[in-house]
């Protein structure tokens, strides 16, 4: 915002994100998930990708609990695309069980959520 008043809301507020929702992924470093992103957005499944290095993870896999040096993608899409997006992950992923945990997006700048659902249309 560009002045220093204080935020109201009303008009100014967010604006609500129908069928908008951000998705995590995790994987083993951050040049395989700039890949993944990369796909996923030229095949118009993901808006954008947004890729974090240096994600420390402690997760229970079988009887052991285990830690592991990964990174982390969020991705942004909408609810209609999100089986398809979640069935290509799990296609591209190495993985066994690739994390892809999707949280709809309870708002936001309306014309970003516009230019997510633009992005990921189909055709």
């Amino acid at each position: 915002m560009g002045s220093r008043e204080p935020f109201r809301g009303g008009a100014r507020g967010p604006a609500p994100a129908p069928g908008v929702c951000v998705v995590f992924v995790t994987g083993p470093d951050r040049d395989v998930l700039l890949a993944l992103g990369r796909t996923l957005v030229e095949e118009r499944l993901a808006a954008c990708a947004s890729v974090l290095g240096g994600v420390r993870s402690v997760f229970r896999w079988g009887a052991a609990v285990e830690e592991a040096e990964e990174a982390l993608a969020i991705l942004k899409t909408t609810r209609a695309r999100l089986e398809e997006l979640t069935v290509r992950i799990r296609a591209l992923h190495s993985y066994d069980e690739p994390e892809v945990v999707a949280v709809p997006a309870a708002g936001g700048s309306a014309s970003y959520l516009a230019w997510v659902a633009g992005a990921v249309a189909d055709g």
